[in-house]
């Protein structure tokens, strides 16, 4: 991992400018070059080359891809990632997040988990959202007959490893019995190796989205555009511990500033 930049307690959150690009934000430390704030955050090298160019935001839009996530009306969302990577907060934000626009959505809990099962039913109970613990693809297809035309379906996966082929395999076993469109949970702070090996895992079983979880409590969050690089688009980044509002729409100038503004 790189060495911290020098006098980084001097750095401040970034502040747009006129001056600056339209979709370029200002460097937060006059000496620090961009490849300096990237190695920092542990950016591969060359992901650090790709993103070369006239701003960081720029070159973020030149490399990885950045887009909604699925309705999860005409095919079920399932979010899949590693025990403890914040899958199942995320699922109960996005969840209240439908609620309160008129559509509660139907989850469906794969992750069989007792603290798994009792957080998501506590996270979403005053919401008066239905959790249906899915015990046997009998009981899933059930659930799925039964809910009302139009009403999204959100599916908590458990919790897997993605070099171990037994726990992939019963993900995608899960997945199939849905019918789901797949979704990674990756967490900031991790080693961007190890970020890339889960995106590029996911993205070889069909996962094309991705949701960055506790990017509030990582300094480092280059392993996000190392997944993200390999192949899936960059959704929304978990910032907060709030249920509602506790999401944030990920595009190129949010991504640019995040990276930009540096631990004090």
């Amino acid at each position: 991992m790189q060495d911290m930049p020098h006098d980084l307690t001097a750095s401040s959150a970034p502040q747009e400018t006129e001056s600056a690009p339209a979709h370029g934000i200002d460097l937060p430390v006059a000496h620090l070059t961009v490849e300096d704030i990237l190695r920092w955050h542990s950016v591969p090298y060359p992901l650090i080359d790709a993103l070369a160019g006239a701003s960081l935001a720029e070159g973020l839009e030149q490399v990885l891809n950045f887009t909604p996530l699925q309705d999860a009306v005409s095919a079920p969302l399932a979010f899949g990632g590693a025990s403890g990577s914040g899958k199942t907060l995320v699922l109960a934000k996005l969840a209240a997040q439908n609620a309160l626009n008129g559509t509660p959505p139907l989850i469906i809990a794969c992750d069989h988990n007792a603290g798994s099962l009792a957080k998501l039913s506590a996270l979403v109970q005053p919401f008066n959202i239905e959790v249906v613990v899915a015990r046997t693809p009998e009981n899933v297809a059930a659930a799925l007959n039964a809910r009302p035309e139009g009403q999204p379906v959100l599916c908590d996966l458990p919790g897997i490893c993605v070099y171990s082929a037994l726990s992939m395999s019963k993900m995608m076993q899960m997945v199939d019995i849905l019918g789901a469109d797949l979704s990674l949970v990756l967490p900031a702070g991790l080693d961007a190796e190890e970020s890339a090996d889960i995106g590029e895992m996911f993205a070889e079983c069909g996962a094309t989205t991705m949701v960055a979880s506790k990017m509030d409590q990582a300094g480092r969050v280059g392993g996000i555009i190392a997944a993200a690089a390999c192949g899936l688009s960059l959704t929304y980044g978990s910032c907060s511990s709030n249920i509602v509002g506790g999401l944030v729409s990920l595009n190129p100038t949010v991504l640019a500033r995040r990276l930009l503004t540096l631990p004090t």
